[in-house]
């Protein structure tokens, strides 16, 4: 019999996941003007070939449209600021229901860690108000008081200065994300902002909105995964708000943020962009409008 070291098979070496060039998508400069845009009929639209730039276009002229239309909404005053506990109380409180990763952060290499610094407006709402009461059974809040103490989450005080352009840009440009990610992003913009009208989509709301979702679609959809402080100092704010807002966004679509088919998030995309359509439509000319011709009377010229 041979001894046994000559069957003895030795091990592959130890992965380095930073160094494998599959894991990373590629970093560089986007344009969306230079971007195919999204199909107007709905049979050309096809979710498995679309380009991640279509997508963010898509995703771009849809929350344009239907933050035109919407206006400037007001947050609504906080409802229970005298009985909310402080903001590290209600932090931990909340660090307690978080849910644990499933995967580890995909690494990143050095040369790609740097990014420039950008910031958001400081939020409506303060760190001190609840995002779920800490109340259960008899003197919990209702499930209203709590969504709308939520919603004030995603309101800056101020229009932040960034365009929503500009910012999806960068958000792809040190944190690329995949096509269904961008479209998943996009159907829970609807559902919050249009089905459900949790959220109102303004211009002090759709950046948040458009950062958080994001979030939420790329650790429900896809295996790669960015560093929660790498995707909040990108989306220009603190790690602590973005899990604020992460939490929200869940709570509000009832943790239902999966998306099983490619026929599902077609007819999201659809109703997306039917959406932005319609207040493109509807936001041309304001209802006070009135035109008046005047009096000049016509030249004819003779031939």
């Amino acid at each position: 019999m041979d001894p046994p070291s000559k069957h003895r098979i030795n091990p592959p070496s130890a992965p380095n996941p930073a160094e494998d060039a599959g894991v990373l998508p590629e970093i560089s400069t986007l344009r969306l003007q230079d971007a195919p845009s999204p199909p107007a009929n709905d049979e050309d639209m096809d979710v498995l070939s679309m380009s991640r730039e279509t997508a963010m276009k898509l995703i771009v002229r849809s929350v344009v449209a239907l933050a035109n239309s919407a206006g400037d909404v007001p947050a609504t005053p906080p409802i229970s600021r005298p009985l909310t506990p402080s903001g590290k109380e209600n932090f931990a409180a909340i660090k307690g229901h978080r849910r644990s990763a499933s995967r580890p952060a995909t690494p990143i290499p050095a040369e790609r860690e740097k990014h420039q610094p950008t910031e958001l407006d400081p939020p409506e709402a303060g760190h001190d108000e609840p995002i779920i009461s800490n109340d259960i059974g008899h003197g919990a809040q209702p499930e209203s008081v709590q969504r709308l103490n939520m919603a004030r989450k995603f309101f800056s005080k101020s229009v932040p200065k960034v365009g929503v352009e500009e910012y999806i840009n960068r958000i792809q440009k040190y944190c690329p994300l995949s096509t269904a990610v961008w479209l998943a992003a996009g159907s829970y913009i609807l559902r919050l902002c249009v089905i459900d009208r949790s959220v109102p989509l303004t211009y002090r709301t759709m950046h948040r909105l458009i950062l958080a979702c994001a979030l939420v679609a790329m650790k429900a959809l896809e295996d790669h995964r960015w560093p929660q402080k790498r995707f909040a100092a990108v989306g220009g704010v603190d790690e602590a708000s973005l899990s604020r807002l992460e939490l929200c966004v869940e709570f509000l679509l009832s943790f239902d943020v999966q998306i099983f088919t490619p026929e599902k998030l077609k007819d999201l995309t659809l109703q997306l962009q039917r959406a932005g359509q319609a207040a493109t439509m509807t936001n041309r000319l304001p209802s006070s409008f009135n035109l008046k011709l005047s009096n000049t009377k016509m030249r004819h010229v003779q031939t």
